[in-house]
């Protein structure tokens, strides 16, 4: 076993939000660990929530209001069930529901109830990514767990012992307790951060900005599951040397959950651009970001990426984070492919094609010789745009604006976001607001909303997101 001590556990509630509503029952395995001999006892006990449980629960979980009017408060088997799970690893299938139910009503019990959490629904998609769903109807029928009474606490209990010993007879043990002990590892909470800073983080896409003395964030950052990655900052062995100067300023963590990736990588960018934290420097650079037309000879016309014009967007290449970077970029292909960089005007001025000294990647034979007169202007224009081809920016390919509908079904959480001419209008949770936005919102060309956008609608190509044309 991976720990000294685990409990299993599930929670049956009246609903979903821990400070709302109330448990009804919950179910713990607790196995021990005893030299090789392992201990298991089995736990589990109604309670009442004092407070009607409404009729889709009851359908659900087969727990009626009948069944828990004589039951114990949670307050009254509080004790016994802290000193049952104190020292163990907490296990549970989504543990932020089973362990936020549990800290929320010990809370109210008196009791400051911490513990390390494995949840089995993270465990399964790390061992098995191209596995899904990994729900726990899933998970009973693809490793045959079937037997126990589901929706109930101590069935459900049962069912999550019962996986954790059928993973032990399918990986080595090695390699099972390296990726339990990836999910389990804890960071050491900043010194200047609250113990419990980081409890409430949910396991879900979104945007989180770190603070510190003051009321302006210091750090703005995205993912696809915040906890995890707010975490990370601040493992023992810090991945970089911001990670450890954010460890010794930040003092306090705010989020936004988003529906998806998309929605958290359009609400990073906005937030930085108008925030404008001190640690987020490459992303604050956006704003030197530049794209460029060309001539017939291949020559860049370099602009600033935000003031293109929207109905010649097609025309130019890019964006690029720099006009260096784009320089750097063009040096590159004209190295690899025999180019001119003096009638590129990368190199000195322009040559005349038929005469002129040669451009030095000519001299180190890597130009085809447009410079000496080797090759004409246009065939060289002609090179460089086909070379060029995929940097341009594509034509807007819909006739207005557009919402893409990024939704996470398991979180009952959708966005929509809004698109025009490559440009972001907005994200909304309604089709009419969609709409008002299409008819309202400026149209601002940025690079980096830019490249979310041809993504996103790569997704919608390959069938991932709805698009509802406005």
């Amino acid at each position: 076993m991976f720990a000294p001590r685990v409990c299993f556990v599930d929670v049956e509630t009246t609903g979903s939000s821990p400070a709302r509503e109330r448990v009804t029952e919950v179910g713990v395995v607790t196995v021990d660990r005893d030299g090789d001999a392992l201990r298991v006892a089995e736990w589990s006990t109604l309670v009442n929530p004092g407070v009607p449980i409404p009729a889709e629960i009851q359908w659900l979980t087969g727990i009626s209001n009948e069944m828990v009017c004589g039951a114990p408060r949670f307050d009254e088997i509080a004790p016994a069930l802290f000193d049952r799970l104190q020292d163990a690893v907490f296990v549970a299938h989504n543990a932020r529901f089973d362990y936020g139910f549990l800290k929320a009503e010990f809370a109210r019990a008196g009791l400051a109830w911490r513990a390390p959490t494995l949840c089995t629904v993270r465990l399964s998609r790390l061992l098995y990514p191209d596995r899904g769903p990994h729900s726990l109807d899933a998970i009973v029928a693809r490793f045959g767990l079937e037997g126990e009474q589901r929706h109930r606490a101590l069935g459900d209990a049962r069912v999550l012992w019962r996986l954790i010993q059928r993973l032990y007879e399918r990986h080595p043990a090695a390699e099972l307790e390296a990726a339990i002990s990836r999910l389990l590892a804890r960071p050491a909470t900043p010194p200047l951060l609250a113990p419990e800073a980081l409890d409430a983080i949910p396991h879900a896409p979104g945007v989180y900005l770190f603070y510190g003395l003051n009321a302006h964030p210091i750090y703005i950052g995205k993912s696809i599951d915040l906890r995890a990655r707010v975490a990370s900052h601040f493992a023992a062995d810090h991945a970089s040397g911001i990670d450890a100067q954010l460890s010794q300023e930040v003092r306090r963590v705010e989020w936004e959950e988003a529906a998806g990736e998309i929605g958290a990588l359009l609400r990073e960018a906005e937030l930085v651009k108008t925030r404008l934290p001190a640690h987020n420097i490459a992303l604050r650079r956006k704003a030197s970001a530049v794209a460029f037309a060309l001539d017939d000879a291949g020559r860049p016309q370099f602009a600033p990426a935000a003031r293109l014009p929207l109905d010649r967007l097609h025309e130019f290449h890019g964006p690029f984070g720099s006009r260096a970077a784009a320089r750097r970029f063009l040096v590159e292909l004209a190295a690899e492919h025999g180019l001119c960089l003096k009638t590129m005007k990368l190199e000195g001025r322009a040559a005349k094609p038929a005469a002129g000294a040669p451009c030095f990647n000519h001299q180190l034979k890597r130009c085809a010789g447009c410079c000496v007169g080797a090759e004409s202007i246009a065939a060289h224009g002609a090179r460089v745009r086909e070379l060029l081809a995929d940097w341009r920016i594509p034509r807007w390919p819909f006739g207005g604006a557009v919402a893409l509908v990024e939704r996470d079904a398991a979180r009952f959480a959708e966005d929509l976001h809004v698109f025009d001419r490559w440009c972001w209008l907005g994200s909304v949770k309604t089709l009419a607001a969609a709409h008002e936005l299409a008819a309202t919102a400026p149209r601002d060309f940025e690079a980096d909303t830019y490249r979310i956008a041809r993504a996103a609608l790569a997704r919608t190509e390959r069938g991932e997101l709805e698009r509802f044309d406005l």
